[in-house]
């Protein structure tokens, strides 16, 4: 097993703009199903009285589909957004780049990945390359990735996930410690450099064995 690397350079700890953290933040195509955003807007709604604001890296202006003669069709997180009448808590910032991205994590308080499944999790693993703590669901390989430097709940569980998030958010030494975790669990695992090496050793061991 060699795992994706994360450029541990652009995606780092940025005391400074860390200063104000605030929020929660995901980063998905929420148009996939399998990432889980109408589980996240749902617990979004129950945590409702406290005003929560959620940051949502997708591309508002991107479209699921389109219909001639009636035009392009909103997306699916859009319409959810829009249905569970969460308009004034959520944010869609279109598409970034990689150090914009990196400066949404340093803001945010907490990144969620409420997948059913993921392979790797790079968003998961990007956010604690920035020190951001990470709630993430069991769903494939995200606990082999969040490991102890984060909180696990089960897939498809809004009541799960707004536990989760209002016990974060409620407990700033829990938020220290997962940062801290966080960041040296990507710098020990899943760096570019680690991954090079353990893939020449693959091609290596075929080459000895061949």
């Amino acid at each position: 097993m060699v795992y994706n690397g994360i450029d541990t350079e652009i995606y780092n700890r940025n005391e400074e703009a860390s200063q104000n953290r605030n929020g929660l933040i995901i980063v998905a195509n929420t148009d996939d199903r399998k990432k889980g955003v109408l589980y996240l807007l749902q617990a979004l709604q129950m945590l409702g009285k406290d005003k929560i604001k959620l940051t949502i890296v997708d591309d508002a202006e991107r479209h699921s589909s389109y219909i001639e003669d009636v035009g392009p069709l909103p997306s699916y997180g859009f319409k959810l957004v829009r249905k569970l009448n969460l308009d004034g808590m959520v944010h869609f910032t279109g598409r970034l780049t990689h150090e914009e991205l990196a400066q949404h994590y340093y803001a945010a308080q907490i990144a969620v990945v409420p997948s059913l499944y993921e392979g790797f999790g790079i968003p998961a693993a990007e956010a604690m390359a920035c020190g951001t703590p990470v709630i993430a669901t069991t769903g494939g390989a995200l606990p082999e990735v969040v490991g102890d430097a984060g909180i696990l709940v089960p897939p498809r569980s809004a009541d799960a996930l707004a536990a989760a998030i209002k016990q974060l958010l409620n407990d700033k030494q829990a938020q220290r410690r997962m940062s801290e975790a966080g960041r040296k669990r990507v710098i020990e695992k899943f760096n570019w450099e680690q991954a090079a090496r353990q893939t020449l050793e693959v091609y290596q061991e075929v080459l000895t064995t061949r």
